[in-house]
């Protein structure tokens, strides 16, 4: 039976507050093994909304695997 637990890594910045923003989301089983990664541009922005878009990013990721045992480590500089 696979692991229900996974980890979620994310990360969100901007050049410029506003500017280009992207985002940073990985995912990884209880074995450490990579489920997901996404990265991508989201528009012109803040940082504060860039790192908050990857949580959601990373929830909504976890919720399409049906994990049900999440653990966010979410980086805020």
């Amino acid at each position: 039976m696979k692991s229900s637990k996974i980890f979620i890594y994310t990360d969100g910045g901007s050049r410029g507050n506003p500017g280009p923003a992207g985002i940073g989301v990985i995912i990884l089983d209880s074995d450490k093994k990579k489920l997901k990664e996404i990265y991508k541009y989201i528009g012109e922005t803040t940082n504060n909304i860039a790192e908050y878009s990857a949580l959601l990013c990373g929830l909504e990721e976890a919720l399409s695997l049906k994990r049900t045992k999440l653990f966010c480590i979410w980086t805020v500089s």
